[in-house]
């Protein structure tokens, strides 16, 4: 199992983290490792989402059931169907933004696991900081 955490200081207000993250079509501005996220089906506040992912055929489609809890500020990607299998959390607590992933992928991407955390990695750390940058520029645009 694939298991990363990565918490960065979000310098922006929790509602405008949040009003970014509850919008899980806009994740590939984010995830470069998302091409798109299409919904599916949409049950309150839970949607079935899939995505293209940027990695080659036939790797390249996951199929997901997400929670958006505007209450927890919390989005919980649940992968049932493509290369990955397990949970993806994002979630705005105590003025940081924390990225969870606790995933195993399937046996031919298994060979590529150091490389699968290395980008999984680098995706977060980069989808973390241009949330806090988008964010933050909402912030002093509604000032």
């Amino acid at each position: 199992m694939i298991r990363l955490t990565i918490e960065m200081n979000a310098n922006a207000s929790p509602e405008a983290i949040w009003r970014i993250i509850s919008n899980v079509q806009n994740m590939p501005k984010y995830w470069y490792l998302h091409r798109d996220v299409k919904v599916l089906e949409k049950a309150g506040s839970y949607l079935r989402v899939l995505i293209n992912l940027a990695l080659p055929k036939p790797f390249s489609k996951e199929e997901a059931l997400v929670r958006v809890s505007g209450q927890e500020l919390m989005i919980i990607f649940n992968f049932i169907k493509g290369p990955l299998r397990g949970k993806h959390i994002i979630k705005v607590t105590n003025g940081n933004i924390v990225s969870t992933w606790a995933v195993n992928t399937s046996f031919p991407l298994l060979i590529f696991k150091s490389w699968i955390i290395k980008r999984l990695r680098d995706a977060t750390i980069n989808a973390l900081t241009n949330l806090i940058n988008d964010a933050v520029n909402l912030n002093h645009n509604r000032n």
